[in-house]
């Protein structure tokens, strides 16, 4: 089951902090599961494709953009995303062969 993005229409209760979600807020809403905050989605561990460690999904200024489920979980830590781009492409070449750039 997945877990639609929506503004509540009905307060509830989050079930993953269990604080309330209230009306008119932007949570994440699954038949059956309930709603949960945006804030404490479970991110499935996104690690940095660069060095492993946690992606950092909460503060990613993307993250109210982001769908987990269909978009690229080739993410990058804080200190990672400071390779910048041309750094980046080539790190995520290395590790993944069929994803290389080819001069």
């Amino acid at each position: 089951m997945s877990w639609v993005k929506m503004n509540m229409r009905f307060p509830g209760t989050c079930v993953e902090c269990g604080k309330p979600v209230k009306a008119g807020e932007v949570g994440l809403w699954s038949k059956g599961l309930g709603v949960k905050h945006l804030s404490c989605v479970d991110t499935g561990g996104i690690s940095c494709v660069i060095c492993g460690k946690p992606a950092g999904c909460q503060t990613c200024e993307m993250f109210t953009n982001c769908d987990i489920q269909r978009v690229s979980q080739l993410c990058v830590c804080f200190d990672c995303a400071r390779v910048g781009l041309p750094e980046y492409v080539k790190l995520v070449g290395k590790k993944f062969p069929m994803l290389a750039v080819k001069d």
